[in-house]
């Protein structure tokens, strides 16, 4: 069997591509560059077509060391495998094993001439490497070289290369995303111009529609609902290639919806819907059965009472009859019964002898016959075979044959069928039994007649006669009949069995006389003595009910000791169960009704949860919600059962885990959280975009107890090592900081390449096969903002978007600001948080162990008679009572302290907005991207230099203002100076809307000028106002606060005409009352009018909010940015031409007394222009 199986559902689609794939094929040097996005079915099509065409695949295996003259070493041996061996094979090559390009240049000169020139020198043409063998290239060809008359060593190479051009059929799978793919057409023409180019397009529905009905065909499910989830999973597939599309176009980030993505869908779907139908089912039962060993036990305590009253008299009276009872049957045994039993032992000892006597003679007689019955019963299986058909072709015969006439005549003669009268030719008169035969043949029950006759009665004068006439003649075999007549040879075979019958049945005739004696002798015997059996039966009998009523009186004592012991315990056990769980009936009882509401919806929840986990990965938060609600609508439209209000946290989380990944550092925001789930629960390892270190620190926290191993694609060969220790032990691994593209030697691993060898799983790393461990987790962060990765990469993980949200952040910088402001508090609430995960999770278990399967579920009937059971319910219950206190207490002070840290909430929020205007900057030049260590960090620096105060909400506002302004200050170092502006009017705007000043709405018009239609009123001042600023005004006429504008312009464009004739019209009045307008707003007027002095406006705008100092850059500081720094956090210096900071920093050495320590270090400068 095949290491890499694959599961196929074929369509016309795919069966299109791969009869085009088989046709190149079986084409003598047919090659194919099969073009389409990852996921697509290139590769998978390529080896069924190749398999069709029972050509080998070769394909090869790229390690980390993997490099040119392994490449070259793999192309020579499927070079001899196709020209030496003469055998068709596919080499099968994608564009994710491109290590170097010079790959694609040989495969460019293979597909051109048949060979690389120069790969084989001339000692290995003459030597090669084959099937660990040594042999001779030019020796492999030359039998079928010779044939063509070619014989010189030019010649045989020649037709060694031909055959390879011939044999070896290359197949290309490249994407067409991006500039590789057009550049490698460009330099390798022979790519296109040898190659048979087919297009993988997107898949049409009916491909989705084959596909989905394969899988969910093998789920439990009704066919109404399966045909709506084939719709809803092909709804959801095109959805989400628009919705990308629309991703793309908004936020610039690259997202590839593949037909990978909708067999995660359906898969995933499999998986969830399986793994909770089980978990709902256990989990109803458990509550189901605990209700009802409740119930129960309520309902006995009553009646128990009223049995342990009614039990005690029963008892008593029984005591007396069965001692009584007891008396009677010792004097029955010891007066009637035993001297009874010893006259019938005597007569019995009588009778077997007379029995063994008869039965000695029976067996010889049946010896006798077992001679005989073999041949009868032959000639009865003969009998079977003869068909209606032969008795009819014989009694159609005008003038049968000899034999028959023969077999016929014995039969008649065996029956006394008395023969006609005839004459012979001479005239004599002679017996004929042929018209007798025929009359017999006639007869409806011939054959069950020879099958029924009497055997042991066979009159001696035709048995004589059979045996003097017939059985002497030679004609007279089976043989011979069979020659004349299938039903002739049974015939006679019956009569040869008659005879041999009767010859036995003579001698066992006597036999049989004295058998009959000897049995008659023994039944006079048995008279007498079944006389004496029936006396002896009737006294044992009446015994045996005089011990059965014993028996039943001691038992019902017995019985009814036990019932009182037992109903007393039962009662004791009842009050301690309904004592200790009689309160949770109540929350039991909400939790089955949960649960079997959520089992009604498992269909839908798990169609749409595994929607989430196949496509929602690298989608924000934003969208995520928008394109969720969009699912839960198909849901309702397709008439698929759902939680109305559905959420992946409370459809797949469990709180217990939740409550541990919080703790191990997970932000507490729906995203986060949703992220960890989806972690959790993919098939595909994650890759987790995690520009803050989110996801780094988390899943450092949370896999440090397992021995997490980090590393980095950087350490060259090194981490696969450490990969594959972990791998065969079961260690968690996190390969931090990789960049757009993986190494090609992850992907067995991130495919789940595994395989059996010897009943263990294996996986093919690199070069090296070692065993998988079931236990081994692999996670994958990048720092990268944006990154692109292509749909060869994205198909292989579960790309997952860990960007900070900006509730996640302000819980992250309120606990900054409580720890510096309240460290108590802070340390409090740490310590509560840790204390509540841990009386969850005790409490968690206490319930598990009380409703498993041991205690209440597997308890069978009546729990009240399980000792055990009601033992450790009690025990469990008490510390669950303890810990709920415990928990109940802390819940109280955690409330408290949150109410203490609200206060703080305001600067919380505040600082998330302006780490989100910076990072907003990395979207006007990749080099403005900040980290949020350096952040927080600033952050804190800032809580320490603001005024004190004794008001909190005066200390929050010092606070808030030194941070804004030692941010802007910061920030604008690494800025160029026309990008300082444009920071401080983002900052001001930020703020500003955090607080309900700025619209969205005005803020996406001052951006875009506005979309849609601008209104049907001409320009009313053609001569001044341009047409563009006039549709411009139009649109924002339409928006709130700006109703009458474009009528101001039509009654009184005069009005108008001053503010865009003047050198500063920003700073003056607006007419018809539109001076009124809040700053922001005359900004969207001012845009329209005078677009060229929107800048100056802003600066003024920022100036009146933040004040002067926001709008006057600081001067660069060398001082202030050395205090900065720390002995690890090192001044980078970006240069522009001409530029130069040495004298600078040579002054700064100088008065820090620090020249003799400073030195410097050549290297490669750089130069931003």
């Amino acid at each position: 069997m095949s290491k890499r199986p694959m599961n196929l559902a074929m369509f016309l689609f795919a069966v299109e591509h791969v009869s085009r794939i088989c046709r190149v094929l079986s084409q003598p040097g047919g090659n194919m560059l099969l073009v389409g996005l990852g996921g697509s079915g290139r590769q998978s099509l390529a080896r069924l077509a190749a398999f069709i065409c029972g050509m080998e695949v070769f394909q090869v295996e790229i390690s980390k060391s993997y490099g040119k003259v392994e490449w070259r070493e793999d192309l020579k041996r499927i070079l001899r495998r196709a020209g030496g061996e003469a055998k068709n094979s596919v080499f099968l090559f994608s564009d994710t094993q491109i290590k170097n390009e010079a790959f694609v240049e040989d495969i460019n000169n293979l597909l051109n001439s048949g060979e690389v020139p120069n790969m084989f020198p001339t000692d290995e043409k003459m030597q090669a490497y084959l099937s660990s063998a040594s042999a001779l290239v030019l020796e492999m060809v030359r039998p079928a070289a010779s044939k063509l008359g070619l014989e010189s060593p030019v010649e045989v190479w020649g037709y060694f290369v031909q055959q390879c051009k011939q044999r070896l059929h290359v197949v290309l799978c490249l994407s067409p995303i991006g500039n590789a793919f057009r550049d490698r057409l460009r330099q390798n023409p022979s790519l296109v111009n040898c190659c048979t180019i087919d297009w993988f397009q997107v898949w049409p529905k009916d491909a989705l529609e084959a596909v989905a009905y394969k899988f969910l065909k093998e789920m439990d499910l009704d066919d109404p609902t399966r045909v709506k989830l084939v719709e809803l999973c092909q709804s959801v597939h095109r959805k989400m290639r628009d919705v990308s599309e629309d991703f793309k176009a908004e936020l610039g980030r690259a997202n590839y919806v593949t037909p990978t993505s909708y067999l995660e869908l359906i898969t995933m779907f499999q998986r969830l819907v399986t793994a909770k139908r089980i978990e709902n089912s256990k989990n109803l039962s458990r509550y189901t059965v605990g209700l009802e060993k409740l119930q129960s036990s309520a309902q006995q305590v009553a009646g128990m009472q009223q049995e342990l009253k009614d039990l005690q008299p029963q008892l008593i009276k029984t005591v007396g009859e069965v001692e009584a009872l007891m008396v009677r049957i010792a004097k029955e045994k010891a007066e009637v019964v035993q001297p009874k039993a010893a006259a019938v032992a005597v007569d019995e000892a009588a009778a077997q002898a007379k029995a063994d006597v008869a039965r000695a003679i029976k067996e010889e007689c049946e010896g006798e016959l077992a001679v005989a019955l073999p041949i009868l019963e032959d000639a009865l299986a003969a009998l079977d075979t003869i068909k209606e058909a032969d008795i009819t072709y014989i009694r159609k015969l005008g003038n049968p044959p000899g034999a028959i006439k023969l077999v016929m005549e014995a039969v008649c003669v065996i029956l006394d069928v008395k023969p006609a009268k005839a004459k012979d030719d001479a005239g004599k008169p002679i017996n004929d039994y042929w018209k007798p035969s025929v009359a017999l043949l006639n007869e409806k029950d011939f054959l069950n007649k020879l099958k029924s006759y009497d055997k042991d009665n066979i009159n001696p004068k035709l048995i004589d006669k059979i045996r003097t006439s017939y059985l002497t003649n030679e004609g007279f075999t089976p043989e011979n009949a069979k020659k004349a007549s299938p039903a002739a040879e049974g015939m006679c075979k019956w009569v040869h069995a008659m005879s041999s019958y009767e010859k036995v049945a003579k001698v066992v005739a006597p036999k049989k006389a004295a058998l009959k004696e000897a049995e008659g002798s023994y039944e006079e015997v048995m008279v007498g003595l079944r006389a004496k059996q029936a006396e002896l039966k009737e006294l044992m009998d009446k015994l045996a009910a005089m011990e059965s009523d014993l028996q039943t009186n001691t038992e019902k004592k017995v019985k009814l000791e036990g019932e009182v012991q037992l109903c007393s315990i039962k009662l004791e056990r009842a009050e301690k169960l309904i004592g200790g769980l009689g309160g949770e009936k109540v929350r039991w009882t909400e939790t089955a009704q949960r649960l079997k509401d959520a089992y009604a919806h498992l269909v839908g929840d798990m169609i749409i949860s595994a929607a989430i986990i196949a496509y929602l990965g690298p989608f924000t938060s934003a969208y995520r919600q928008r394109i969720t609600a969009s699912f839960i609508m198909l849901c309702g439209q397709l008439d698929i059962a759902h939680t109305a209000s559905f959420s992946l946290n409370a459809i797949l989380g469990e709180p217990v885990k939740v409550r541990e990944w919080l703790l191990a550092g997970l932000p507490n925001d729906p995203l986060s959280i949703d992220n960890a789930i989806v972690v959790a629960n993919a098939r595909r390892w994650p890759l987790m975009i995690d520009p803050q270190g989110q996801a780094n620190k988390w899943i450092k926290n949370l896999e440090r107890s397992s021995n997490l191993q980090v590393i980095k694609l950087s350490e060259s060969g090194e981490y696969l090592r450490t990969l594959e220790n972990a791998i065969q032990f079961g260690l968690p691994v996190l390969l931090e900081n990789v960049g757009e593209e993986l190494d090609p030697s992850l992907e067995p691993l991130l495919l789940n390449q595994t395989f059996k060898s010897g009943g263990v799983d294996c996986i093919r790393l690199g070069d090296s096969t070692i065993e998988y461990s079931d236990r081994f987790r692999f996670y994958i962060t990048t720092k990268l903002r944006n990154p692109h990765y292509l749909p060869e990469v994205s198909v292989k993980v579960t790309l997952l978007n860990f960007m900070i949200t900006p509730a996640g952040l302000s819980d992250q910088m309120l606990g900054v600001v409580v720890a510096k402001e309240r460290p108590d508090l802070e340390e409090q609430r740490n310590e509560l948080v840790v204390q509540s995960a841990d009386n969850k999770r005790k409490l968690k278990e206490i319930e598990d162990k009380i409703l498993e399967a041991r205690i209440l579920s597997a308890s069978e009937g009546n729990i009240l008679e399980d000792e055990s059971a009601i033992s450790v319910i009690t025990e469990a219950k008490t510390l669950g009572n303890e810990i709920s206190l415990k928990q109940k207490v802390a819940e109280q002070t955690e409330a408290q302290i949150e109410a203490a840290r609200t206060a703080y909430k305001p600067c919380g929020d505040y600082t998330a907005i302006l780490f989100f205007c910076i990072s907003d900057l990395g979207n006007i030049d990749p080099m403005y991207q900040y980290s949020l260590p350096w952040f927080v960090n600033l952050f804190s620096s800032s809580i320490a230099a603001a005024a004190k105060s004794e008001g909190v909400a005066v200390r929050l506002a010092n606070i808030q203002e030194h941070f804004t302004y030692s941010l802007y200050c910061n920030v604008c170092r690494s800025l160029f100076e026309k990008d300082k502006l444009l920071f401080a009017f983002l900052l001001c705007a930020r703020i500003m809307s955090a607080k309900g000043f700025v619209d969205p709405e005005d803020w996406t018009f001052l951006l875009t000028g506005g979309l849609g239609d601008s209104g049907t009123l001409p320009n009313p001042a053609t001569d001044w106002l341009q047409e563009r600023a006039w549709k411009e005004l139009g649109r924002l006429a339409q928006m709130p606060g700006f109703k009458g504008l474009t009528e101001s312009f039509v009654t009184g464009s005069q009005q108008w005409r001053p503010l865009y004739d003047s050198p500063e019209p920003h700073k003056m009045q607006l007419p018809h009352g539109l001076h009124l307008l809040p700053a922001f707003k005359k900004l969207l007027i001012l845009r329209c009018i005078r677009p060229d002095k929107v800048v100056p406006a802003v600066q003024d705008f920022v100036e009146a909010q933040l004040g002067r100092k926001f709008v006057e850059p600081p001067t660069f500081d060398l001082q202030a940015c050395h205090a900065d720094s720390t002995p690890v956090t090192p001044l980078i210096f970006v240069l522009s031409a001409g530029s130069d900071p040495t004298a600078a920093l040579l002054q700064f050495a100088a008065e820090k007394d620090m020249s003799s320590r400073l030195a410097s270090v050549p290297t490669a400068s750089f130069v931003f222009d």
